[in-house]
């Protein structure tokens, strides 16, 4: 991923956050304090109608006061005057489409006068009521006076409905009067009277009897926590509707009434439009500054990057180490192209530098591994020179001088000494035998002397194949892998006259002779076996080393050298090719080194296997061979 994308992932991840913090806190704290005006709005609305209920209660109280306050309705509450009754004005009112309950009682609660209506029907009959029975009223009605209260009012359930009532001491226009009883009067709380009172107080609200079956099905199911809360309930009707609902007692301090108001939800679609304004306004302003940013930081961060970037891959592309940035910026960006420009000169330097160490490194690797091997080529030779100049110091010619000797005193009488003097005649057999003597000591000579040439040959051409690393490659002959294994182990046996002989299994598959760099195959063939044998030697088991030629078919070929030597060790194994790495006492980690290197040359492979300490080594050649001709060597 570009840098460029990374910064606008991290930015727009930033802005989204930042929308969805800001977003989460206008949710739970603004919009939060809009539903809470709302709430406390609708609440106060409801507190509005109640009091407008309380309010036409409070109306009624001060009717009252004032009917019970005239000499009239004293005067009848006393004498029981009936004339003075209907020159009250309590028989108007009652007649009228106000009140639907008018009582008067002596102080003892006896019914002087008492009528009842139900105004909600046409013909406004009377009834009866049993909280108003027509005699008597019991000392326990709540809207009898007692001790402390003189007057009573408040909401009363009915059998015709709910009811405001009001009751008040008749004590007539003299302050020094005694009460002569209590005057009731109720006024139905009816729906026509709720729609006045929803009216005069601007909220549309509507009241039930709470115990009432024709409660709506909302209604009903908050019946019972609005009866037991303090506080008016909550219920959303929908995302524009609020109903807030509250409870009313009656004069005996029971749930009497169930209000209900519904109020529209203005507020709290106010404060959803304000959320919702205020995170299309964070999104649009972080939108905007993520535009900023990103053109600030192209134009000083990302563009100079991009061209750094670019500078660096066409250095690396190229390895052309001369190319400067040239950067004259003051920021942070031009000192790192500064810096960068001065990294690229060190490098330069440090590169040539390391391609003359590497040079002179290479080439020390190169006469080291060369030496190695003319080392182990020398050996053999040096053995074939001391068994000729063995042979040479135990040459027949010596005897032939002892003869010379016999013979010189004879010089003038060669014929009469070799025909009578038993001397000259035993000197003949003498010089037969001599003869044959140095003719075998001469095809002796000549094999050793072979040897030699044959070693010194592969000298100059391990010497002329350190050329070969400078650019010239190795010249391929048709050869028998065979009997290249086979020359190998000569070259290698001469070094083991006079010590333990060491058993040699050939099991060699017949193979056609190929084309392949016969002296590279030797150089390791030779290293192979002679680490083989040194691995016999120093195991002190009776040494045998097995020599494998296989054919792999696909133009493949395997060559193994397996002994039964002192092992590698599990460690070991993927160092033993490793220049320098050796567990030898005399070695130097040079040749199978060399041998590894020179397989991959040959375009083939080195491996080797170990079962541990103590369980021999061996080692696998590989190699793809050149079309076969026709003249095969069987191994």
């Amino acid at each position: 991923m570009s840098l460029r994308a990374k910064i606008v992932l991290i930015l727009a991840a930033i802005v989204v956050l930042y929308a969805a913090i800001d977003h989460l806190v206008q949710r739970t704290l603004v919009f939060d304090s809009f539903v809470h005006i709302e709430e406390v709005a609708a609440r106060e609305d409801l507190g509005r109608a109640a009091r407008a209920i309380e309010g036409e209660v409070e109306h009624l109280v001060r009717d009252c006061a004032g009917a019970a306050a005239s000499e009239e309705t004293y005067r009848f509450a006393a004498e029981g005057d009936e004339r003075a009754l209907e020159e009250s004005i309590l028989p108007q009112a009652f007649r009228g489409d106000d009140l639907s309950l008018l009582f008067v009682c002596d102080p003892r609660g006896r019914v002087v006068w008492g009528r009842a209506r139900d105004l909600s029907q046409a013909q406004k009959p009377e009834v009866q009521l049993p909280d108003f029975p027509a005699r008597q009223l019991l000392p326990d009605h709540p809207l009898m006076p007692v001790p402390g209260r003189a007057s009573a009012a408040g909401i009363l359930l009915t059998e015709i409905g709910p009811m405001l009532v009001a009751a008040g001491p008749i004590v007539g226009a003299k302050d020094e009067a005694s009460s002569r009883g209590t005057l009731i009067l109720g006024r139905p709380l009816d729906a026509a009277l709720v729609a006045q009172l929803a009216r005069q107080c601007g909220v549309s609200f509507e009241a039930w009897p709470i115990d009432s079956i024709h409660l709506p099905a909302e209604a009903a199911s908050v019946r019972t926590e609005a009866s037991s809360s303090p506080t008016p309930l909550l219920r959303a009707i929908d995302d524009e509707r609020l109903a807030v609902y509250g409870c009313m007692k009656d004069v005996r301090g029971r749930p009497a009434l169930m209000t209900r108001a519904e109020v529209s939800r203005d507020v709290t679609e106010t404060g959803a439009r304000s959320v919702r304004y205020a995170l299309a306004s964070t999104l649009a302003a972080g939108v905007l500054l993520l535009l900023v940013l990103l053109n600030l930081l192209q134009r000083a961060v990302l563009a100079p990057i991009v061209a750094l970037t670019e500078h660096a891959t066409e250095i690396s592309r190229s390895e052309d180490f001369t190319r400067r940035i040239g950067s004259e910026r003051p920021d942070e960006i031009g000192v790192l192209a500064r810096e960068f420009d001065g990294l690229i000169e060190r490098i330069e330097q440090s590169r040539a530098d390391l391609v003359k160490a590497a040079r002179a490194a290479g080439m020390s690797e190169i006469a080291t591994g060369v030496l190695h091997n003319v080392g182990n080529v020398l050996n053999s030779v040096n053995v074939s020179a001391n068994l000729v100049a063995e042979r040479v110091r135990g040459s027949a010619s010596n005897d032939l001088s002892k003869v010379v000797k016999v013979l010189e005193p004879h010089a003038d009488d060669l014929p009469g000494f070799l025909a009578r003097d038993p001397k000259g005649r035993a000197l003949l057999p003498l010089l037969r035998s001599i003869a044959g003597e140095l003719d075998a000591e001469r095809l002796r000579v000549q094999a050793e002397v072979k040897a030699m040439c044959d070693g010194i040959e592969h000298v100059k051409e391990l010497i002329q194949a350190q050329q070969g690393y400078a650019g010239r490659s190795g010249v391929t002959e048709v050869v028998s892998i065979a009997e290249q294994v086979d020359a190998a182990l000569a070259f290698t046996g001469q070094a083991l006259q006079g010590r333990v002989a060491i058993e040699v299994v050939r099991e060699f598959d017949a193979l056609p002779a190929c084309r392949i760099d016969r002296h590279r195959l030797m150089e390791i063939l030779v290293n192979l076996i002679q680490n083989a044998r040194q691995a016999t030697q120093e195991a002190g088991v009776a040494p045998r080393i097995v020599l494998r030629v296989r054919d792999l078919g696909a133009a493949r070929v395997r060559v193994e050298v397996q002994d039964n030597g002192v092992g590698i060790a599990p460690e070991n194994l993927s160092r033993v090719f490793t220049h320098g790495f050796t567990t030898k006492k005399t070695g130097h980690g040079f040749g199978l080194h060399a041998s590894a290197n020179a397989a991959r040359e040959m375009g083939g492979s080195l491996t080797v296997h170990s079962g541990g300490p103590g369980l021999g080594a061996t080692f696998a050649l590989e190699l793809t061979i050149a079309t076969p001709v026709t003249a095969g060597v069987a191994a």
